[in-house]
């Protein structure tokens, strides 16, 4: 029992983000066995394993399993706990017993998103109305649903002001020392979810009462409109985009900069004035997700522009990560460079296919398409799951002392983006084909192309399971890494220790940055 005290009641941060961890970790596999029973729906034209009621609760429940209980609490959860105070050389965060709540609170969380899951939600992840009105979803999985991203985002909205407060505060004692743009990326990421939260809290507490108080915010019969929670949601769900990408942009941005030590405009500070400009850009352009619900064109053209606007630095940092790792000097074959420029990859045609979106004229045609769905796909299902990745490859020797095969990382690099490829470039076809999404058969002419698709998820499925392999025997071979300090000796002591290989001194001879 005392064992199980010291973590239900922790306060230690490397502890609080281990907690996240293993949440984010059991909602991907859940997420990912939705994505399994969502292709082998697939397998055939007209005939589906599930029905296709059953159909729409396991999509509804994909999205939000793998947006809000997967990528947030890894990305942000996870690793912004446990390495923020090392990255920024204190002992903790600033407000541990919130940190600790804010872990805690994704456990009813996920018992809430586990019952809409029972009594079923087929709304959707965006969950519009009227379709999740009472009239259309009438059992008790959408309320359930609600309560579970009333609880998700209060977790966020409270470990994003404890990483402001930690930030402000020990940056503003050394502001001449240069800190990682991996605290940028964090700093920025806090500030959105601040900012567009809320929305998303009112935009469903509205649909609440709607369903079960009468109200009619969103009912045109009672002087509502339905296209007002679009744009409360988009509000969200575009800044959400950018939370869960900027963590992804921190982490290769601090290990390209560390790589290749590079200070010059398209270096340290380039990333930094990219990320700004990406977060001011990216909170104004929610209504290009809307541009079916008939806006005029002004406004069209406004959003249409300034979307395509944010391709300036997002290829600035793109660039600048191709320029430092020209000149990083690292082997060809090194799995940190791999799944680097898998990540720019997947992400670069996520951002191109993002560009053509942009366009109110060619969303018009695709719109609603699995063009859309190859979309995001590859840059939030590949492009944050790549930085998950590369997260854990870069900072496990730091966490654990231990080292990881390299020969297996780099079948598992190879068997990751063979399956990504495969699985979710097809889509691109089916989209301008006008295969619509979210319908459960299709045409038979698809069949050999759903076919190849099928075979790179099933890849896909596996190279997860053999990441967790390859994490496993690392741990239970025990091989050391060569180095002259003891396992875990930093994440024990953070101060004390003498300069490692993995630690470069910055301006203290208390302060260590992790590289």
């Amino acid at each position: 029992m005392e064992k199980w005290g010291v973590w239900l009641f922790t306060m230690d941060h490397k502890r609080v983000g281990f907690v996240y961890l293993v949440i984010g970790v059991w909602a991907g596999f859940l997420g990912l066995s939705l994505s399994a029973l969502i292709r082998l729906n697939f397998v055939e034209p007209y005939y589906n394993i599930v029905s296709p009621e059953v159909y729409n609760f396991v999509c509804s429940a994909h999205g939000i399993v793998m947006l809000f209980f997967f990528l947030m609490p890894v990305l942000i959860g996870g690793f912004g706990n446990y390495l923020l105070p090392l990255l920024l050389g204190i002992p903790d965060l600033n407000l541990p017993r919130l940190n600790a709540l804010s872990a805690w609170l994704l456990l009813p969380s996920s018992v809430c998103l586990g019952l809409s899951m029972y009594f079923g939600a087929g709304a959707g992840w965006t969950f519009y109305p009227p379709l999740s009105s009472g009239d259309y979803s009438s059992g008790l999985g959408v309320d359930f649903l609600m309560f579970s991203l009333h609880l998700a985002g209060i977790s966020s909205v409270l470990s994003s002001l404890n990483f402001i407060c930690t930030i402000y505060s020990s940056v503003s004692e050394y502001t001449s020392a240069r800190i990682s743009v991996l605290v940028w990326a964090y700093l920025f990421t806090s500030i959105l979810l601040i900012l567009s939260l809320p929305v998303l809290a009112a935009g469903i507490t509205m649909l609440l009462f709607d369903r079960n108080f009468g109200s009619s915010f969103f009912d045109p019969l009672g002087g509502g409109d339905p296209v007002l929670f679009q744009h409360l949601f988009w509000f969200f769900g575009h800044p959400e985009v950018y939370v869960l990408i900027l963590p992804g942009f921190g982490a290769v941005s601090h290990i390209c900069v560390n790589l290749s030590n590079n200070d010059s405009l398209f270096g340290y500070y380039g990333l930094i004035f990219a990320m700004a400009s990406i977060v001011c850009l990216g909170s104004v352009v929610w209504a290009h997700h809307m541009f079916m619900v008939g806006l005029d064109v002004k406004t069209a053209v406004f959003f249409s522009s300034v979307t395509m606007v944010i391709g300036i630095p997002t290829g600035i940092k793109v660039f600048s990560w191709l320029y430092m790792l020209s000149g990083s000097g690292v082997r060809a074959g090194d799995p940190v460079l791999l799944w680097v420029l898998g990540f720019i990859i997947l992400f670069t045609i996520g951002g191109v296919t993002g560009i053509v979106l942009s366009s109110c004229v060619l969303d018009s045609v695709v719109h609603d398409t699995w063009f859309v769905v190859a979309h995001f796909h590859y840059v939030l299902s590949l492009g944050s799951y790549s930085a998950v990745v590369l997260s854990v490859i870069w900072w496990w020797p730091v966490v654990t002392g231990l080292s990881l095969n390299k020969y297996m990382l780099q079948g598992h690099w190879l068997c990751s983006m063979l399956g990504f490829n495969l699985c979710f470039f097809p889509m691109h076809y089916f989209g301008m084909c006008g295969l619509p999404r979210r319908v459960c058969v299709y045409d038979p002419s698809f069949f050999w192309l759903e076919g190849v698709s099928t075979v790179g998820a099933g890849l896909s499925m596996v190279s997860a399971f053999f990441f967790m392999l390859i994490l496993w025997e690392s741990l239970v071979v025990n091989s050391k890494v060569v180095a002259s300090w003891g396992s875990s000796a930093l994440v024990l002591n953070v101060v004390v220790l003498p300069v490692p290989q993995h630690v470069e001194y910055v301006s203290e001879p208390s302060r260590w940055v992790l590289v």
